[in-house]
């Protein structure tokens, strides 16, 4: 039978993407990680990781599908050590969670300092990423709960904000004069569209409403998004909350004239399923954004 450091073993490859980063992590020799991994495949009988010199570590179709299950079992785990923990008068633990830039910036240092405050010896770990890979590390176990975006019906989702939609103007430019930028106005301006995403709502109504989109430029970096509406190159669309740890004129930004916002939720596979710290995470985090909300 395969062993529970078999599959954290197995789990740590994956997530670090190289036998050799493992072995660092777990304080092991590589050829250790390497012969877990084997005697693991031996054992369950399929291949679960390719690996060829000077390619990526690939996981295959069965390997994926167990990584699930073998999250799964690690949690469960996790959460009978946490239970142990408390019938003994302890709070211990881990929660990994994920988020994007906007809520790092401006909610998640108070969360975790307020978390902490509460539940000392429990440890946080975080990572950052985009709407769509924050939904693939919380489908596959890898997170146990992030902040995403509603619409997102495959999770058990709890509502913090709403976050309206602003329109970044260069100087001079005469939507300037207007107090909101209507949509079909939109449709006469190049739009600098972001990596990220954060049009991406605005831009579905503006093809659902038949209202010609002009994407003149796409940037993966707010910052040279700024450097380009200030040369008067196109308009940007941001959330609010995006915008407030970027340096850019209050004068310039309007209000976009649309019933849609940015809903910002927390996410998890299943709300019921979660453990009490994530639960303790869930209303500390709750809390915070109703003391903020009406800042927004």
């Amino acid at each position: 039978m395969p062993t529970i450091t078999q599959f954290e073993i197995f789990v740590k490859v994956i997530d670090e993407g190289s036998f050799t980063k493992a072995a660092q992590k777990l304080h092991m020799s590589q050829p250790a990680v390497s012969h877990a991994i084997s005697s693991l495949e031996t054992e369950l009988g399929v291949t679960l990781l390719v690996r060829e010199r000077g390619k990526d570590l690939m996981v295959t179709d069965i390997g994926k599908r167990v990584l699930v299950q073998v999250r799964n079992l690690l949690n469960s785990l996790e959460k009978i050590d946490e239970e142990i923990s408390l019938e003994k008068g302890l709070v211990k633990g881990t929660i990994r969670i994920a988020t994007f830039p906007s809520v790092t910036a401006h909610f998640l240092p108070k969360i975790i300092r307020t978390f902490q405050q509460k539940r000392p010896n429990v440890s946080i770990t975080f990572k950052e990423g985009s709407h769509e890979e924050i939904k693939e590390w919380l489908s596959i176990r890898e997170i146990d709960i992030g902040f995403v975006v509603l619409p997102c019906r495959e999770l058990d989702t709890i509502p913090l904000v709403k976050d309206r939609y602003l329109v970044m103007l260069p100087d001079g430019h005469p939507l300037l004069q207007n107090k909101q930028v209507r949509l079909i106005e939109l449709g006469k301006e190049p739009l600098i569209v972001s990596n990220g995403g954060y049009e991406a709502p605005i831009l579905d109504l503006m093809k659902k409403e038949k209202i010609s989109i002009n994407e003149k430029y796409h940037t993966s970096n707010l910052n040279t998004s700024l450097g380009m509406i200030k040369e008067g190159l196109g308009v940007l669309i941001l959330p609010e909350l995006s915008l407030k740890n970027l340096s850019f004129p209050k004068e310039n930004v309007r209000p976009l004239e649309t019933n849609l916002y940015r809903h910002i939720a927390l996410g998890l596979p299943s709300l019921k399923g979660a453990s009490r710290t994530v639960q303790v995470f869930i209303e500390i985090t709750k809390e915070l954004f109703r003391e903020t909300a009406g800042r927004f």
